[in-house]
């Protein structure tokens, strides 16, 4: 959803976050999703795109979802998946860590226990970028393949600094690249999973040209990058799907799915999309449990790829 004076809202929400951020977290991050959510009382042409957003996708997925409710949650949850990890800027470990509930923490261990990497696979759904800021705090060996994030904490953007063969500033992919850059990329994200690091993307990321699928998402056809699935295909390395909704009291729900394995043949015997639309189906479950975390994708457009 593409509000009008996103850029400048974008500007205005990072200035206040400054002095937000140092209230206790749970309160500051009430206060940001509150914005949204006066916004979209005082704002009617807002709240109109969004009971339309939302009244359809209940139709689309058929859930007898409280329209009204959903919609107003829905635009506060938007100003705080807009704000990334900023809330959580200077803090020390334990004050930042305490925002999180966390999951099946175990399937990630194991999974990087193996020793064959892990790659983490996350989606646009709920505090995205929050599951990278706590493996970060954690000191988890942890790489981001997608392109470089905008407007993300001073504590992750240090992290992008890495020098050597695995530096992360070499692993930013661009949609304006060769096809041999993109080859470059997939080469250098190999050699991070085979280094038995963990290699953190999205796998609903709607996207044009090579290694991409076309699939069924929330009633509508789209084309989908592939590049997960090739990278676990290549390097035989375990997939962890993760999950962040912000809770109700506007803390983050982190979950770690038990691992799975893509296998080494399914580019030859055909089954890409299926892979696809497996994760999808994951991420419309996610939905169908919590529609006021689905930030833009009820905005979302035939044809269209995702900004950053």
């Amino acid at each position: 959803m593409e509000r009008r004076g996103l850029n400048v809202r974008k500007a205005v929400l990072k200035r206040a976050l400054r002095c937000i951020r140092w209230l206790p977290l749970t309160t500051a991050s009430n206060l940001v999703s509150g914005f949204g959510r006066l916004e979209w009382r005082l704002h009617r042409p807002l709240r109109q795109a969004f009971d339309d957003a939302v009244g359809e996708a209940s139709r689309s997925l058929g859930c007898d979802w409280d329209v009204p409710r959903v919609s107003q949650e829905l635009a506060g949850n938007q100003l705080l998946w807009r704000s990334r990890d900023m809330l959580l800027d200077g803090s020390s470990d334990e004050r930042a860590l305490a925002m999180f509930r966390v999951n099946g923490k175990e399937h990630l261990d194991a999974a990087l226990a193996e020793g064959k990497g892990c790659i983490v696979l996350t989606s646009h759904f709920g505090a995205h970028m929050l599951p990278a800021h706590w493996m970060y705090r954690l000191n988890y060996p942890l790489r981001l393949y997608m392109e470089r994030p905008r407007s993300v904490s001073r504590f992750m953007a240090r992290r992008f600094g890495t020098d050597g063969p695995l530096a992360q500033d070499k692993l930013f992919i661009s949609r304006k690249g060769e096809s041999t850059d993109a080859a470059g990329s997939i080469l250098r994200a190999t050699r991070v999973l085979r280094s038995g690091m963990i290699l953190f993307l999205a796998g609903d990321v709607r996207w044009s040209g090579q290694m991409t699928e076309t699939a069924s998402f929330l009633g509508r056809t789209m084309r989908f990058s592939t590049t997960w699935i090739l990278l676990a295909a290549m390097s035989g390395a375990p997939v962890v799907v993760v999950t962040c909704p912000i809770g109700p009291d506007r803390r983050y729900d982190l979950e770690f799915r038990p691992a799975f394995r893509v296998p080494a043949d399914v580019q030859k015997a055909g089954r890409i999309r299926e892979w696809v639309e497996r994760f999808l189906a994951i991420v419309e479950e996610q939905i169908r449990l919590h529609p006021t975390n689905s930030n833009d994708y009820l905005f979302w457009e035939d044809g269209k790829e995702d900004a950053s």
